[in-house]
């Protein structure tokens, strides 16, 4: 009885610690799995492997992939001696992913540590563009519109002549017709609630800071109106000759223009001799 109850101990024991290892095995091969799944991205690729795969996710358009490629690039090989041509890739990539505020860190990054890198121009190009897009309706605030307008007019500025410097000072000008815009509305909001002088002075401070945008022959044309009800006939021939001949070709300077030939005509009939009749046929001839 007592050899049998020791054999049937250990055997128990002996199943104790077979399962036991098989235990501490899966727990090992777990460990071992979470090991593997938490590894980074991309763990053991040299630079040049990773630099070939983001620029190959690039060309073919999959921006989340460049960018993690290009991220991981200059986090682990910030050495590499085509780090600045990888960020710039990356920048890129966040702006045509429309990740305009990160676009915005990584181009400025190139401009400020690598500004005569032959990227920086680029570089420059692209923070005008990504500020750009992150102008909202002329509604809205206007704080990342003037960021735009200065930046891409600096751009314009320094490489006056050039491929980039044109095309710096076409979203210059967009970004100065919203801002423009925007002011339109706010004396368009005073002249509607019959708040004449406020109007009048938004609009003449947009004509001050924005002359050449859309908005300021329309500002005028309301500044003429404005004027003729307050009876101020000096101010009111200033705007209409300003807008003659500052604006001729716009909507409000056809109209005012049209508006005055009509008066002119108006005017030439009612002085006009009244224009004498002939007789009917009837009445002429003998007999």
């Amino acid at each position: 009885m007592l050899n049998r109850s020791a054999d049937a101990g250990a055997s128990a024991s002996r199943g104790k610690d077979a399962h036991s290892l098989y235990t501490r095995g899966l727990v090992l091969v777990g460990l071992l799995g979470a090991a593997c799944s938490s590894a980074p991205p991309y763990s053991g690729w040299t630079e040049d492997q990773l630099y070939e795969h983001g620029q190959r996710a690039f060309d073919e358009g999959d921006w989340g992939e460049a960018r993690r490629a290009f991220e991981r690039l200059v986090l682990a090989f910030p050495l590499f001696d085509q780090a600045v041509e990888a960020r710039y890739y990356l920048a890129q990539a966040f702006y045509e992913d429309e990740q305009y505020v990160s676009a915005v860190s990584e181009f400025t990054r190139i401009v400020q540590v690598y500004p005569d890198h032959e990227r920086a121009r680029d570089a420059w190009m692209g923070l005008c563009r990504s500020h750009a897009a992150l102008s909202p309706h002329p509604q809205r605030d206007q704080q990342s519109t003037i960021s735009a307008h200065n930046t891409c007019r600096n751009v314009a500025s320094d490489f006056q002549g050039t491929p980039i410097g044109d095309s710096a000072l076409m979203v210059t000008l967009e970004m100065r017709n919203k801002l423009g815009e925007k002011a339109l509305g706010i004396g368009q909001y005073y002249f509607r609630n019959d708040l004449y002088e406020s109007a009048d002075l938004v609009f003449s401070q947009l004509l001050d800071d924005y002359p050449d945008t859309d908005a300021a022959p329309r500002a005028l044309a309301l500044l003429i109106r404005i004027y003729e009800e307050w009876g101020w006939d000096d101010q009111r021939e200033g705007a209409r000759t300003r807008l003659l001949e500052s604006y001729p070709d716009s909507p409000e300077a056809r109209a005012l223009d049209q508006s005055a030939r009509s008066d002119t005509v108006s005017i030439v009939m009612s002085r006009a001799p009244p224009r004498q009749r002939s007789p009917p046929a009837w009445s002429t001839g003998g007999g």
